[in-house]
């Protein structure tokens, strides 16, 4: 996936953090937003890869909105940046809005674009092992109905799904068979 594909929702009520966060992962597709409440409407119109939101601001919090976020966009990676963050609010984080990482204000640049990085691996990750378990049950479906079919088969003339083979790979007929 080309960087600029990938969406990045960054969630603060202080304009200079939105903009030093802008510039620094300028390489993706980003969307501000300046609260949480006006975050969930965009959430509800487009999806993200990963959404980066202020733990304090005014109205909904934070974790409040992340865990909001979580049920709009499960699959997004959540990231919250913090001046202050309590033990409580740490905990709830994970808990409930089961946030990925959390940064120190003020931050290191690249802490961010590591973080930013890390989490959009996470997420691929994620997505291609949802993708295999599906791809793993649908064989496993087409298994249990082939195995089905052969019990059937096998009901109704038994014997006639076993093969003898030889050591040499031939298939070994019982004289019987053609009786």
């Amino acid at each position: 996936m080309n960087e600029q594909d990938i969406k990045i929702l960054l969630v603060d009520d202080e304009p200079n953090v939105l903009k030093s966060l802008s510039r620094l992962l300028k390489q993706y597709h980003l969307i501000t937003a300046s609260c949480g409440e006006e975050a969930l409407l965009l959430a509800k119109a487009q999806s993200f890869d990963l959404v980066i939101s202020d733990y304090r601001m005014p109205g909904i919090n934070g974790v409040d909105f992340l865990i909001r976020f979580k049920h709009i966009q499960p699959d997004a990676i959540r990231m919250v940046l913090t001046g202050y963050a309590d033990l409580e609010g740490v905990q709830h984080a994970i808990n409930d809005a089961e946030v990925f990482r959390f940064i120190n204000k003020p931050w290191n640049n690249l802490e961010i674009v590591n973080a930013v990085e890390n989490g959009l691996d996470h997420r691929r990750i994620l997505l291609e092992n949802r993708m295999l378990a599906d791809q793993v049950r649908a064989q496993q479906a087409l298994l249990d109905e082939k195995e089905a079919i052969l019990r059937a088969l096998e009901a109704e003339e038994p014997g006639i799904t076993k093969v003898n083979w030889g050591t040499d790979g031939s298939i070994i007929l019982d004289e019987k068979d053609f009786e």
